[in-house]
């Protein structure tokens, strides 16, 4: 029997979608949350009984970028006790991603060793000078 998962209306000869393990009208897919309807070869998540398209999905799965507050859908990096997309996390000092050995200023700034110790040099140099 070929009723839709969404009205229950016997699906005849017109196109329909297969998800969640039940058979759709084209227009009846839609996600459980945004109600955006989806398409025909779009991916839609089934999780927990409800059907989510994939923006959705991401956003209720995904941590979100201290850095820039968007969604992070692939790599990611861990560092204080926040996620990071890898290219958001990057030095004060020269806009570099940051990799595995960086050092945090007092002011919580966090910096590659060469900005770190150049910005050392360049306090111990200023602080030698005459006033």
């Amino acid at each position: 029997m070929n009723e839709c998962g969404r009205c229950s209306v016997k699906i005849g000869e017109e196109p329909a979608l297969l998800a969640n393990g039940k058979v759709w009208h084209v227009t009846h897919l839609l996600c459980d949350l945004c109600e955006c309807r989806i398409n025909d070869g779009e991916r839609c998540v089934p999780q927990n009984g409800i059907i989510l398209c994939s923006e959705c999905h991401i956003k209720t799965t995904r941590p979100v970028c201290k850095g820039c507050g968007e969604f992070i859908k692939n790599n990611l990096c861990e560092a204080l006790n926040s996620t990071w997309h890898p290219t958001c996390f990057q030095c004060s000092v020269c806009q570099k991603p940051l990799e595995v050995f960086f050092h945090q200023l007092p002011n919580k700034m966090c910096v590659h060793s060469d900005c770190y110790w150049d910005l050392q040099l360049r306090m111990v140099v200023c602080k030698d000078l005459p006033k």
